[in-house]
């Protein structure tokens, strides 16, 4: 058994406590956990080290909360490497030991009447605690990019926690999330993790920077900046819904399920999740588990194939539907893709949908309206294309792709049926022009009747005679592939990700001065001036009398890595937004 999880705080408590002498071996002491044997009783856990070594853990919740609650009995107690690996190897928790000060309750907990009171009585700026804790969380980040992510040991990241649990309590709870997962990124990144990468770490640290900076300087809706530390919900009244597909989740953070997205009258979208933690096997148990909402007697599936009659409902701002105590709701009749309202979502042509998607990626989860990232595409099957499923709309053609075996299994079996006409939903991928993530279909297709109106390609399992046809359909013209989004700011684009993970010495060693005049020659001034001010940024180092080089804590060197991150970023978004206009448009 692992050791047991902690909150943020704690691991920086403990790691205080050691001298310095024993702070550099915790890193390369981490693989003694994989010894230890773990035995929790009620709420203590303990490991016995050797005769006359012991370490205790009083827990509240399965979680240690207070580095008080971690006690070795070892001579150099509390100051010992003991308690430092303990809590550098733990699992860090998603929370804080003490209740968030300020915190509005949700929906399903006060009348309607008083949530929106709460609401217009948010302050219009942050708080000077805020701003204090965004400036905390923003030097936790300046110390990690100096580092990077290899030279960003058990100290750095205990600074960091530290800095998250800071944000916690200020109420600053999405910045806090995004420290956490920086956190757990850098942990995966000295452990040798493979499912680290330093583009996902770049683009955390990106984001997580540029929140603080808004904090700081009042940028922006402060209720967007803060984020929420639970979801909130507030009533809807009442709807008809009805079943579109049901997505197959299967997170890297360790939860999977189901996602079933429903359609109201007005043409909405709105979504029943069904995730736990767990991997790919937990999928099927979300799929046949039933819906939480009312008591409708539906599964997950089979709410994506039916209908809903929804009195008293409520629903959190990117529409999820809440399952609160006065929620009603009853299985109602389905509507078929082809009837409204659902046929309405194929209506909208395909640039503005691709549009309305680019536009959905740039806002916070927390803030993305259901269905929002998601196209609705109606053509004719074309065949396979490598290991996609490649669709003539129009004169355009769009590439659907899977993300799951079955779903691949799937498209491999209709890409054998060229002519097929089809109607898909699908996740675009912005850095894939033309491609999309296929979540379900719906067309040309002899189904039973358990696979009634559509094939949610993660979860069903199509057969050659589902598709089998006369082999006389005629076929549009086949469009040339379409290549990856091009990366002009490639070499900036490099040099934000090195200093990611290695630090601020990788940037310092190297000339960009051949990339900063080809950018030059080639227009891009404003990427050459970032890459210019980033390289002598890198290299301002001061020194003191004795030409040692003196400790940075200015704000020069982060903010012209977060100018260089933010423009790579925004020009890469805006570059794969043309470009997959560009291949819906004119194929």
């Amino acid at each position: 058994m692992t050791v047991p999880p902690v909150f943020p705080a704690v691991v920086g408590d403990v790691l205080d406590t050691l001298p310095p002498r024993l702070r550099k071996r915790v890193d390369a002491s981490l693989g003694r956990v994989a010894e230890w044997t773990v035995t929790v009783d009620a709420d203590t856990a303990g490991v016995t080290l050797d005769a006359e070594t012991t370490l205790t853990w009083t827990l509240r919740q399965g979680t240690l909360t207070a580095a008080d609650d971690l006690v070795c009995s070892c001579l150099l107690a509390p100051k010992c490497l003991h308690r430092g690996i303990a809590v550098a190897a733990a699992e860090v928790a998603d929370g804080v030991p003490e209740p968030v000060p300020d915190r509005q309750p949700t929906a399903d907990a006060v009348p309607a009447a008083d949530a929106a009171d709460a609401a217009d009585a948010a302050d219009e700026t942050p708080s000077d605690g805020e701003r204090a804790a965004a400036a905390v969380l923003w030097h936790a980040c300046a110390t990690v990019l100096r580092a990077g992510a290899t030279g960003s040991g058990a100290v750095v990241r205990a600074g960091l926690l530290r800095a998250v649990h800071t944000a916690r309590v200020a109420g600053l709870h999405r910045a806090a999330a995004n420290g956490l997962r920086i956190a757990a990124t850098l942990a995966a990144a000295r452990a040798g993790d493979p499912s680290f990468d330093r583009e996902v770490l770049t683009a955390e640290l990106v984001e997580l920077m540029l929140l603080c900076h808004d904090l700081r300087t009042s940028t922006g809706p402060v209720a967007e900046l803060r984020g929420t530390a639970r979801r909130e919900y507030r009533p809807i009244g009442s709807l008809r819904l009805y079943g579109l597909c049901t997505e197959v989740v299967v997170a890297a953070s360790g939860y999977a399920g189901v996602v079933t997205h429903l359609v109201d009258d007005g043409g909405a979208l709105w979504t029943v999740p069904a995730i736990m933690p767990g991997g790919a096997e937990r999928v099927a148990a979300a799929a046949s588990g039933p819906v939480v909402i009312g008591e409708s007697g539906l599964s997950q599936r089979a709410l994506g194939r039916g209908g809903l009659l929804l009195s008293g409902g409520t629903a959190s701002p990117d529409h999820r539907l809440g399952a609160g105590k006065a929620v009603r709701a009853v299985a109602a009749s389905a509507a078929s893709w082809g009837e409204p309202p659902l046929a309405g979502l194929w209506a909208q042509p395909l640039p503005d949908q691709v549009t309305r998607a680019f536009h959905a990626r740039t806002r916070p989860d927390s803030h993305r309206a259901a269905g929002a990232d998601l196209l609705f595409v109606a053509g004719i099957v074309l065949g396979a294309a490598g290991d996609a499923l490649r669709l003539a709309v129009g004169e355009a053609h769009v590439d659907l792709v899977g993300e799951r075996d079955r779903a691949r299994e799937n498209l491999r079996v209709l890409a054998t049926a060229p002519g097929l006409r089809l109607r898909a939903v699908a996740r675009l991928l912005p850095d894939c022009p033309g491609t999309a993530v296929a979540l379900a279909v719906e067309g040309d297709l002899d189904l039973p009747d358990e696979l009634r109106h559509h094939v949610d390609l993660g979860l069903d399992q199509l057969q050659r005679s589902h598709v089998a046809g006369d082999g006389t359909r005629e076929l549009p013209p086949r469009p040339e592939p379409t290549d990856r989004v091009p990366r002009p700011v490639r070499p900036l684009e490099n040099v934000v990700h090195r200093i990611a993970l290695g630090g601020r010495a990788v940037a310092a060693v190297a000339s960009a001065e051949r990339e900063v005049a080809a950018f030059a020659r080639n227009g891009l001034t404003t990427t050459a001036s970032l890459l210019a001010d980033l390289a002598d940024a890198s290299r301002d180092r001061g020194r003191d009398a004795f030409g040692r080089v003196v400790r940075d804590e200015g704000d020069d060197f982060p903010f012209a890595w977060l100018r260089a991150g933010l423009h790579v970023r925004e020009f890469t978004r805006a570059t794969a937004r043309r470009a997959w206009l560009a291949a819906v448009e004119h194929g």
